[in-house]
């Protein structure tokens, strides 16, 4: 057989997707032909194809050395550069390829893609957009353009692109894909699905799309369609670990935790450098009190990625549950720092600083690093309540701003704290409340989640639940339990609700409030003659009748508070003192009041 005849053979074996075979008659070609350069070229595309990357640059520098001013081979080995992580060699190539032949729209795309990936918008553009001059129906191209406005959040020019795209070629998988990515990102999730699903349709066994659609299913809450998508992407690519990372995640909203872990783990043993499984799996072992671990995870992610505000913040809790709240509240103000719209970094760092104030006995450094924390946000109320509550300062009040921030932050987390400390108000209110007639109109003031909802439902002809957190009214919402529920001050809702209630509900309410008669007085508007009150604060056991503790809540003396409840016009049914929580394994005793509001004259 002549070598022309069994390189066209060789050839048709490469086309025909034969890559082995191919492989073997190009070597034998090439001990003959050891500097024929479409062999070395079409070995260098055969080796990019299988994934061989040092071996495939090899053959195409070899090729581009003995033929400098073919520009298919220089596009070729540009490619594999490009691919190979090697973006400036590549971009050298492919300013050849432009030199000697500068009409192929490709050249102009991919190092659009390059520049793109470097950051540099500019000059991206500029490629795409001559790419598309020299092919005007170039769908990639325009894809690509679209991206680029994306980046920049210009969401409808990039929409607009992309459906041009589409209409150019409605069967390219990555154009629906892109579209999808576009949608979710603008929370247009059914619009998304739409499009994703096209991209797995056209390419069913793309693990990049099934998991892109499990991301889209899972923001739907759709956990089993979710579960099912990611499980198809790593049953297509059992060494993709951000489908695993994206399963673990169902499976620990499931609460299988163990199944959870065993993915988390999997998927930085495929990769090392993901710093986004470490701090999940951080996380997971930390809900579970497994706090040597989560920390040694917490470090890795942060040794990753040291920019990465939400793992400074978690990094900062699992330290300070190793016993040292110094360096956590390092790493808080770190966290608030790089993004400083976390602001659940704030209430950690008061815990922090409380911890190391009060239990650390390190009182004068809390200080310095709370008048840091206040000097970096002077316009945020956290730190300038604490720093009032580490001077003395004691005030009247906290700042509604302050309490609003504190139970936004916590009203994903609220619950699960409470379990941990112990707390017992619940407890205590069903206690005070037990032979309490029903059919009563009931406003649970300061409601929080709706931790007593389940009791006073059963006692409740309409129950009300205000709270000055909306994420706290939110999270009350889920239980279906109030007939009402609203975000609101207590005593501007009081006044509008005159007589409204036979019983109001201030349970864990008044720590925020160091004068009480103003809050005492407003629950007594509320209520219809003869209405109850119950009620609870913390004991202050010194001379003072309230202060503001480290702690950031109030605490009140006995006279004081029998006192402040006969001038808002209550008798006093119980008044007892019983522990309302632990704190550092520490029982907070608080005073614990049922009252009943005094009967006043009418108008007619």
């Amino acid at each position: 057989m002549s070598f022309d005849l069994f390189f066209q053979n060789a050839v048709a074996l490469h086309q025909a997707g034969k890559l082995d075979e191919a492989e073997q008659s190009y070597r034998q070609l090439l001990e003959i032909a050891p500097e024929h350069t479409d062999l070395l070229h079409l070995l260098g595309m055969l080796a990019f194809q299988k994934g061989a990357a040092d071996s495939a640059l090899d053959f195409l520098y070899k090729a581009v050395k003995l033929a400098p001013d073919a520009a298919a081979y220089r596009f070729t080995l540009a490619q594999a550069l490009q691919n190979s992580g090697r973006p400036k060699e590549a971009l050298e190539q492919y300013a050849a390829v432009e030199r000697l032949d500068g009409d192929l729209p490709d050249t102009y795309n991919n190092t659009g893609v390059i520049y793109r990936s470097l950051g540099q918008s500019g000059q991206a553009r500029q490629a795409f957009e001559t790419a598309l001059q020299k092919k005007p129906d170039f769908a990639l191209a325009m894809m690509n353009l679209a991206l680029l406005d994306r980046d920049a959040g210009n969401i409808e020019s990039a929409l607009a692109l992309l459906e041009k795209a589409q209409n150019i070629d409605p069967n390219d998988a990555e154009i629906h894909a892109q579209t999808a990515i576009t949608l979710r990102q603008t929370g247009q999730y059914d619009q998304a699905l739409k499009h994703m699903a096209q991209a797995v349709a056209l390419c069913p066994d793309s693990p990049t799309y099934l998991n892109g659609l499990g991301i889209i299913k899972e923001a739907l809450n759709d956990l089993n369609g979710a579960f099912d998508a990611y499980d198809a992407a790593i049953r297509a690519a059992p060494d993709y670990p951000d489908a695993y990372n994206n399963r673990a995640n169902i499976l620990a909203k499931r609460g299988k935790k163990w199944d959870a872990e065993d993915d988390y783990k999997t998927a930085v043993k495929l990769d090392p450098k993901y710093a986004e499984a470490f701090n999940n799996l951080g996380a997971l072992l930390y809900d579970n009190e497994r706090y040597e671990e989560a920390l040694e995870c917490y470090r890795k992610a942060f040794l990753i990625n040291p920019k990465q505000a939400e793992t400074c913040l978690n990094l900062g809790m699992a330290v300070k549950e190793s016993g040292d709240a110094a360096e956590a509240v390092g790493l808080y103000l770190t966290a608030l720092s790089l993004k400083p719209e976390l602001t659940v970094a704030h209430q950690y760092l008061a815990q922090a600083l409380h911890t190391l104030y009060v239990h650390d006995d390190k009182r004068e450094l809390a200080k310095q690093l709370a008048h840091k924390w206040l000097q970096f946000f002077p316009d945020t109320p956290t730190p300038r309540h604490v720093c009032d509550a580490f001077d003395g300062k004691t005030g009247t009040e906290a700042s509604p701003d302050y309490v609003r921030d504190l139970f936004d932050s916590f009203a994903d987390s609220f619950e699960t704290s409470l379990r941990k400390i112990d707390y017992r108000v619940p407890d205590l209110l069903k206690s005070a409340l037990t032979g309490e007639k029903d059919g009563l109109r009931v406003l649970d003031a300061g409601c929080g989640t709706g931790l007593n909802a389940p009791f006073l439902k059963t006692i409740a002809s309409a129950l009300t639940g205000i709270d000055l957190s909306p994420k706290m009214i939110e999270k009350a919402r889920e239980k279906g339990l109030y007939d009402t529920l609203e975000a609101a001050d207590i005593a501007e809702y009081a006044e509008k609700h005159a007589r409204a209630f036979d019983l109001v509900v201030l349970a864990d309410v008044a720590c925020y409030f160091g004068d009480l008669t103003p809050l005492l007085t407003a629950a007594a508007a509320g209520l219809d003659d003869s209405g109850r009150l119950f009620l609870t604060v913390e004991e202050n056991i010194g001379a003072a009748p309230f202060a503001l503790q480290p702690s950031g809540r109030y605490a009140h003396g006995e006279d004081f508070l029998r006192q402040a409840l006969e001038t808002a016009g209550f008798k006093i049914l119980t008044f007892e003192r019983a522990p309302l929580r632990n704190e550092n394994a520490v029982s907070v005793t608080g005073l614990v009041v049922l009252a009943r509001k005094e009967k006043t004259t009418k108008e007619n």
